[in-house]
């Protein structure tokens, strides 16, 4: 939905330490924000005052002005990278997914909803990175023998890894059209079988594969499946061995079914410092503090556009939005309700949102963007632009 949105804009359990500066109980929300530079912990992260990395911090103040008036609803944390360093961290209070009242803090675990699916990508990733997997033209029926009848099929035996990353499988799946408590959602009729892999697999043939985006969270879980076909570990420990140890990710929680598969489609749990390390190692081409983690190719393939109607790589939204008289690129992670990672590259930003809006208002992000954080570094940018002294030229024949 990230490419969607960024269209319109352009014509995803513990308590810690607030960064702000007051109570932000339910009836004692802060009425003027007063920043803090984020706490310098033993995560990783290097922290910084914005307007020590060109950004205007008026802007920021307005921004969280309008959180603390209820302008934005139900936000729970907005944090902010620039250059590598932690710059804004900020957290609020609000209900969850199951209308309970969080203080939502630094070290609270918030679910990622379908921004899961991005975190399972560099999974991916990092398998064919250690020879786990050949390359993504390799067909998903030579990861599942136990489905030969399945894969009978010679139109289903053509599907490759590749059309599932960029979600091109061709198989009939519909979660966006009924409610995720329908039971004509398929997502719902997914969790409800006894085996979530081959309900997805077994979906009609709609469409040949690499041909038609179709959003499907069973094809997300099958790509975790696959992580554990090739590695013996379920998805959650190979990301705890390969991804989360490197990165010093050790809080987190990850939903599984009863048969032990791994919610990749949707069940993690991150705190929102650590979702923002994985949108920086993606701006980092794969590194963390001089570590390699993920190779550079894999960063570039997921960042790509590889759906043909739809702006969407290895698991991962692509867009532009718009900024005053410029256009920035982004791609970004997404889940129901309002959670985001998005990374600017060419601003060298990642930004972090958690909340839960899931109605009209899960959108508010974009929005906050457009308004404030993304004008606090353009503007950054100009200002230094003018404050130049006029260059000097020579006429020469």
């Amino acid at each position: 939905m990230l490419a969607l949105l960024l269209l319109v804009v352009l014509v995803a359990m513990g308590f810690g330490q607030s960064t702000c500066a007051a109570d932000r109980s339910p009836d004692n929300h802060l009425k003027t924000y007063r920043y803090i530079v984020p706490e310098k912990t033993n995560d990783g992260w290097e922290t910084a005052d914005p307007s020590n990395e060109n950004l205007d911090t008026d802007l920021i103040k307005d921004l969280f002005e309008r959180i603390n008036d209820k302008t934005y609803k139900n936000i729970h944390s907005v944090l902010l990278v620039k250059n590598g360093k932690l710059v804004v961290e900020e957290y609020f209070p609000g209900q969850d997914s199951e209308g309970q009242f969080h203080a939502f803090q630094r070290d609270t675990l918030h679910e990622l909803h379908s921004a899961t699916k991005s975190v399972n990508s560099i999974l991916i990733g990092i398998a064919i990175d250690q020879h786990l997997i050949r390359d993504v033209d390799e067909k998903i029926s030579a990861f599942f023998p136990e489905y030969s009848d399945i894969f009978a099929d010679g139109k289903k035996d053509r599907i490759e890894l590749k059309d599932c990353l960029s979600m091109t499988a061709g198989l009939s799946w519909d979660e966006w059209t009924y409610p995720y408590a329908d039971a004509r959602n398929d997502h719902v009729s997914m969790n409800r079988s006894s085996d979530p892999v081959r309900y997805a697999l077994e979906r009609p043939v709609v469409a040949p594969p690499g041909t038609k985006f179709c959003y499907n969270s069973g094809i997300a879980i099958t790509l975790g499946q696959i992580i554990y076909k090739v590695s013996r570990l379920r998805a959650d420990k190979f990301a705890e061995k390969y991804l989360f140890g490197p990165l010093g990710i050790s809080n987190y929680y990850w939903l599984k079914y009863p048969s032990g598969v791994v919610q990749t489609g949707g069940g993690l749990l991150l705190r929102p410092r650590d979702m923002a390390k994985i949108g920086y190692l993606l701006l980092n081409r794969g590194c963390w503090q001089g570590r390699r983690i993920v190779s550079e190719n894999w960063i570039r393939q997921s960042t790509t556009q590889h759906a043909p109607d739809r702006d969407y790589g290895y698991q991962w939204w692509l867009g532009r939005l718009r900024v005053r008289d410029r256009t920035v690129a982004a791609y970004g992670a997404q889940g129901r309700g309002g959670q985001f990672i998005i990374a600017f590259p060419d601003l060298q930003i990642v930004v972090v949102f958690t909340g839960w809006n899931d109605n009209a208002s899960w959108d508010q992000p974009f929005d906050m963007l457009q308004q404030y954080i993304l004008p606090a570094a353009t503007s950054s940018l100009l200002n230094r632009v003018n404050r130049q002294p006029p260059s000097t030229t020579t006429n020469s024949q």
